[in-house]
């Protein structure tokens, strides 16, 4: 049985592993945990994946046949109006079918709450638990109706209105949705932005196989190269290409034939520096624990706090739906080091078409390459790295991760490690999770096991006064960390 992991439930599509078996079986234990809570209305969005539509439909039979009120999109959608579609609607739980960015073969199934956030592991561990219950038969379903089409406006005008404070002029932007959900919601609200938007023809469209790419994930560099091409072609001032949920936004700035892709944790610098000079102090910036540290002296200087949450955005939109309960909080941007970035107040998950426009307006009032330098200088050259050890099961990953964890090294390479941080039993201040700190002289080395795949991942933060230095300061700790 596949569990709930960082990103919910997540494998490829063949018999025994993500089938029509394990959807029911998943959308049954959602109804159930519905009924359990006098839970009543779920609304149900899918991605352009193969099968996704199909696996929606298995989800709000299985659901109604269980008393659910169930609303499904018409159309593929991005994520993150599912988030929004349930705060608007009043809905009391929500399903998207996606496995985000991964290859063609995967797809996968999420659940979210009522207050439009993804569902935190004390719902998730209840759902799975329920994941054996009887899965209803028979082919009469009871009540499933479309999401009204007014969500979707909605929505994109708010993004609009969101965003266009910050736009100060028309920039040329490649975009791309790399055959996902995002292309006509993101192009509409650059449109509406003023935007001069080039859309890229091949991966405009739907394609199950993903055909133009390796992988869909604009974190790779791989995925950005008809976004570069375009760029070249038509001398564009920047080109941002979202995953096919449309929950990510990766983005490539640069001139003539020297285009570079910024990381996610360099975007999130880039707009804590433009939203933070317009935001009063007091105001938070809330980000993961392996998201880079180059945020904390900027806010710092400008009187704004920051707030940090284990891995996974699902632990971000808790801690603002929890704190906004309280009448007194207030934030200006949410990010995580994979390109995802959420601001304003409607959505509660990571949003590509946020994301994309807020980049735009990012582009329209600087040089993206040129003010980063301008804050390395000022702040330090901050450099993250992610490493992936692979094992042959989730299992044998969880081991290794276990043992470094009751034998934390003493060193890394030529790294003295002068303190260990164990996140699943110290007093962090940061919600317990399984997560292990190193820490040596300017450098941090967090190491996790990854929730459903057989995967070890590491991230690396380094900081010192210049580039050349943070870099091989990253080279040396990856030497390191190759004999784990």
């Amino acid at each position: 049985m596949i569990l709930f992991g960082t990103g919910g439930i997540r494998g490829i599509m063949k018999k025994g592993e993500f089938d029509e078996e394990l959807v029911k079986k998943a959308a049954s234990a959602v109804a159930d945990w519905m009924n359990e809570d006098n839970l009543h209305t779920l609304v149900i969005a899918y991605d352009t994946r193969r099968n996704s539509m199909k696996f929606a439909r298995i989800c709000a039979e299985t659901a109604s046949k269980k008393g659910i009120r169930t609303y499904v999109f018409s159309d593929p959608v991005p994520t993150p109006l599912l988030s929004f579609a349930i705060r608007y609607m009043n809905a009391d739980a929500g399903i998207v079918i996606t496995a985000s960015h991964n290859p063609p073969e995967y797809n996968g199934f999420k659940v979210y709450t009522k207050d439009g956030v993804q569902a935190i592991p004390e719902y998730t561990q209840r759902i799975a638990s329920l994941m054996n219950t009887t899965v209803p038969s028979g082919n009469s379903f009871g009540d499933i109706s479309p999401v009204p089409d007014e969500v979707e406006q909605v929505y994109t005008s708010k993004v609009v209105q969101l965003i266009e404070p910050f736009v100060d002029g028309i920039k040329k932007i490649v975009y791309s949705p790399l055959h996902g959900t995002g292309a006509r919601f993101v192009k509409k609200v650059l449109d509406s932005l003023n935007m001069n938007v080039i859309t890229v023809e091949e991966q405009f469209h739907p394609d199950t196989a993903f055909s133009t790419v390796e992988t869909p994930n604009p974190e790779d560099e791989s995925a950005m190269k008809l976004v570069k091409a375009y760029m070249k072609r038509f001398q564009a001032d920047a080109g941002i290409a979202t995953d096919p949920d449309c929950d990510r936004v990766g983005l490539v700035v640069g001139k003539g034939d020297v285009l570079h892709r910024l990381t996610g944790n360099q975007v999130g610098v880039l707009l804590t520096d433009m939203l933070g000079q317009e935001i009063a102090p007091g105001s938070y910036l809330i980000k993961t624990i392996v998201t880079t540290d180059m945020v904390y002296p900027i806010c710092k200087e400008r009187g704004h706090q920051i707030l940090e949450t284990p891995t996974g955005f699902k632990f971000i939109g808790h801690e603002i739906e929890k704190r906004s309960e309280t009448g007194n909080f207030d934030f200006f941007l949410a990010f995580e080091e994979s390109c995802g970035y959420l601001t304003g107040d409607f959505v509660r998950d990571k949003d590509g078409v946020i994301g994309s426009a807020l980049i735009a307006a990012l582009c329209s009032k600087t040089d993206p390459l040129e003010r980063l330098n301008e804050l390395y200088k000022q702040y330090g050259f901050h450099a993250e790295k992610l490493l992936t050890i692979k094992k042959k099961s989730p299992q044998e990953a969880v081991s290794l991760y276990q043992k470094l964890k009751n034998y934390p090294p003493q060193a890394v390479g030529e790294l003295t490690i002068k303190e260990v941080v164990d996140y699943s039993s110290s007093d962090t201040g940061v919600t317990r999770n399984e997560t292990l700190l190193l820490k040596a002289e300017n450098v941090k080395i967090y190491i996790r096991p990854s929730g459903t795949e057989p995967k070890l991942k590491i991230y690396i933060k380094v900081v010192s006064g210049s580039q050349k230095d943070s870099l091989q300061m990253i080279s040396k700790t990856v030497q390191g960390l190759s004999h784990l």
